[in-house]
């Protein structure tokens, strides 16, 4: 279950804006500096290929997500939705170049004054964006 949850929220960092995918941009600021750039947010993801590259045979795709798919078609359709955005190449899969290339729509939505750095008051934002999207 661990896998099938790390796997949607590196999906969601790509795909769509979540709150665990505002979770995954604030634990971005590699540098502890209070301020979330691109390039660390890029660097994160890349850091997690590996967890979601199950198999280790160097690709993220429908075959890391095995028999869970099954059981739990919502995250198949994430996965799906991860590989989409981010295959650049359309051969199904997703490699930690075209991962490296991908879009990056939470860091995006995050990034209110488009300066490529997600700040303190940014973040607060989407904290609570968040907050209130899960009624809290």
């Amino acid at each position: 279950m661990k896998t099938l949850s790390s796997l949607a929220l590196l999906a969601a960092a790509i795909v769509v804006v979540t709150p665990a995918a505002a979770q995954d941009v604030m634990a971005a600021d590699l540098n502890h500096d209070g301020k979330i750039t691109r390039a660390e947010f890029t660097a994160s993801r890349l850091a997690n290929f590996a967890r979601f590259d199950r198999n280790a045979d160097g690709v993220v795709s429908q075959a890391d997500l095995g028999r869970i798919a099954r059981f739990r078609p919502q995250a198949g359709a994430t996965l799906q939705q991860f590989i989409a955005a981010a295959d650049i190449d359309h051969d199904g899969q997703v490699t930690r170049d075209e991962l490296a290339r991908a879009p990056t729509p939470v860091f995006d939505r995050a990034d209110a004054n488009r300066d490529g750095v997600v700040d303190g008051a940014e973040t607060a934002v989407l904290r609570a964006n968040f907050a209130q999207m899960r009624g809290r």
